[in-house]
């Protein structure tokens, strides 16, 4: 009914704001850079209640790394050993804007394994 009807359509409240596609330059080589990101929360399964994921940019490669919290030290540890000890050290990191991502902490690993975020 509110779709059929053009007043209501025209004074309907906009709640989407559409925002620009961060462009990124291609990827060199496997492995270089990685987009990290946090979905949760979840049921809890053995103690775990998010899944920190990452994927490789060049070769699209997932991981899915079951944590238990999502805070900036327990995501940290996951990139740690279950990326960076695989793979090594990416050239970037490309997390979304979640607080863990956005803590000193994040940033401080950074500056520590010499890649940009």
């Amino acid at each position: 009914m509110v779709r059929a009807c053009h007043s209501c359509q025209a004074s309907k409240i906009g709640r989407h704001t559409k925002t620009a596609l961060n462009s990124f330059d291609p990827p060199d080589r496997r492995f270089g850079d990685i987009h990290a990101d946090l979905v949760g929360p979840f049921p809890p399964s053995e103690g775990c209640t998010y899944l920190f994921t990452i994927i490789d940019r060049f070769t699209r490669w997932p991981e899915a790394v079951p944590i238990q919290n999502a805070e900036a030290t327990t995501c940290a540890r996951a990139l740690l050993r279950n990326w960076i000890a695989r793979f090594g050290v990416p050239d970037s990191i490309t997390p979304d804007q979640g607080p863990q991502f956005t803590s000193s902490l994040w940033r401080e690993l950074h500056n520590v394994l010499g890649c940009s975020p």
